[in-house]
C-alpha cells in the first residue's frame, strides 16, 4: 500500500474518497464498525456543513448518496446577544445563494464517505491500532489482532486522542475552555423555519439547529460552565424544559427535550505541526475548535481536500505522493488558516462572556450596526459560506 489512513470518521472518509484517480493504493484503518446510512427519525449529533464542504463532497461522489430525508439546508441565520438588543440575521438570498449551510447527520456522512470510496481503498473496520512506529522510510501499524501493514505515508485521521499524531511526537496541548455542552434533539412548539438560530448567554452561547423531517425538531449545543450544566442536569424533565425555554427566549416557543441529556466537553486544541517525513494529520487530530461557529467539520474536510490536492501535484511533477515538498505545502496552507479560526472563536467566545457594561454596549451596538450595513453583512456571510479563495482541485472524475 501506499497510503494508510488511521480513522475512518468525516475526515479520513473525505481523504479516502478524495485519492481516486490518482493511482495510490490507500488503505483505511477505522476503530468503527462498519459505516451504514441511518434510518427512522434524525440523530441530534450533526453537523453544520457550508457551501464549500458540500462542493467538495460533490466532487468525491459522497453528497449525491445523503438521502434527502438525512438533510436540511438551512436559509436563514438568526444570532443575538441575551443580555441586551443587538442582533444580526443573514439570509441566502442576500449573497445570491440557495441555503447558507446544510445541517447533515454525522453518521449520515460518514456512511455517504464510506459509499463513495473509490476501487483503489481497501477499508478495514473494527480495527485497532496497538503499536505505531517509523520504520525506515514506511511507517508500520500493528493491529491488536496482530496483523502488520506499512506503508510510506501515514495520515492520522484518529481525532483529538489521535495516536498517530502521538506516535509521530507531535505535541498538541489541550485548552480547556471552560465550557462543557448539553446535546440532544428537542422538540419545539413552532416551526423551525430553515434557520438556524444561536443565543450568546454569559454563560456560554446556545444554538438551535433545524433538523430533517417535519419542522418542529431541533438539535440543541448549549455551552454553559460545568456547575451551571451540572445544576441543569439534575432538573427533572418538565423543570429542564421550561428552562430551556427561558434561555432561548422563546424563539421557538416551549422546548421540549426528546430522550437522553447528554454533557460533553469542550476543549480545544491545535497541534505543533500537521507533518513529520511521511506523515500528516488533519481533522480533529490536527486542530480542534469550540463549536460555537460549527466550523469544526468543515476545516477538517478541507484538511483532507487540501492534502488529496497536494499529492496529487507531487504526483503530477513525478514525485511521489508522499514527498517532503508536497506535505510541508500541505502545512503551509492549512495550519494558518485553523490557527486563526481558533484565536477567532476564543476572541467572540471572551467577548460575548464579558460582563462589564462597556462591554456589552459595545457588543449591542456591533451587532446593531452589523445588522444595518448590508455590505458587511454579506461579506460574512460569504465567509460562513466558505466562498474565501479557491477550492481544491481533486481529480477524481
Amino acid at each position: 500500500m501506499d497510503v494508510m489512513i488511521v480513522g475512518g470518521g468525516m475526515a479520513g472518509g473525505m481523504l479516502a474518497a478524495a485519492l481516486a484517480d490518482t493511482g495510490l493504493r490507500v488503505r483505511v484503518l477505522d476503530a468503527a464498525p462498519e459505516p451504514a446510512m441511518p434510518e427512522g427519525p434524525a440523530r441530534p449529533r450533526v453537523s453544520a456543513l457550508t457551501e464549500a464542504s458540500q462542493r467538495m463532497l460533490s466532487q468525491v461522489d459522497a453528497w449525491a448518496r445523503l438521502p434527502a430525508e438525512r438533510v436540511q439546508a438551512y436559509a436563514r441565520m438568526q444570532v443575538w446577544d441575551g443580555d441586551g438588543t443587538g442582533e444580526v440575521e443573514f439570509d441566502a438570498a442576500s449573497v445570491q445563494a440557495q441555503a447558507l449551510g446544510w445541517i447533515v447527520e454525522n453518521e449520515a456522512l460518514v456512511a455517504a464517505l464510506y459509499a463513495a470510496r473509490p476501487a483503489n481503498v481497501v477499508w478495514h473496520s473494527s480495527v485497532r491500532a496497538r503499536d505505531i512506529r517509523r520504520q525506515g522510510e514506511v511507517w508500520q501499524v500493528t493491529l491488536d489482532d496482530g496483523q502488520v501493514f506499512r506503508a510510506p505515508l501515514l495520515v492520522g485521521a484518529d481525532g483529538a486522542r489521535s495516536r498517530v499524531r502521538d506516535a509521530a511526537g507531535i505535541p498538541a496541548p489541550v485548552q480547556d475552555t471552560g465550557h462543557v455542552a448539553i446535546v440532544g434533539s428537542v422538540r419545539s412548539e413552532h416551526a423551525h423555519g430553515a434557520c438556524a438560530r444561536q443565543r450568546f448567554l454569559t454563560s456560554g452561547p446556545l444554538a438551535l439547529l433545524p433538523l430533517p423531517g417535519d419542522g418542529d425538531d431541533v438539535s440543541l449545543v448549549w455551552s454553559l460552565w460545568p456547575h451551571e450544566a451540572e445544576r441543569l442536569m439534575a432538573l427533572p424533565p418538565e423543570a429542564f424544559d421550561l428552562a430551556l425555554s427561558q434561555a432561548s427566549a422563546g424563539c421557538l416557543g416551549a422546548l421540549s427535550f426528546q430522550g437522553a441529556r447528554q454533557v460533553i466537553p469542550i476543549h480545544t486544541l491545535h497541534a505543533s505541526d500537521y507533518v513529520r517525513p511521511g506523515l500528516a494529520l488533519v481533522g480533529d487530530a490536527a486542530h480542534v475548535v469550540h463549536p460555537l461557529a460549527g466550523q469544526g467539520i468543515n476545516l477538517g474536510l478541507l484538511d483532507a481536500a487540501v492534502l488529496a490536492e497536494e499529492m496529487q501535484r507531487a504526483l503530477s511533477r513525478g514525485l511521489p505522493a508522499w514527498h517532503d515538498s508536497a506535505l510541508n505545502r500541505y502545512q503551509r496552507r492549512r495550519w494558518g488558516h485553523n490557527a486563526l479560526m481558533i484565536r477567532a472563536l476564543s476572541g467572540i467566545k471572551a467577548l460575548f462572556e464579558a460582563n462589564g457594561l462597556e462591554w456589552r454596549w459595545a457588543r449591542n451596538t456591533g451587532m446593531r450596526w452589523v445588522n444595518r450595513l448590508a455590505p458587511v453583512k454579506q461579506m460574512l456571510a460569504r465567509e460562513a459560506l466558505g466562498r474565501k479563495g479557491d477550492l481544491p482541485r481533486l481529480a477524481r472524475k
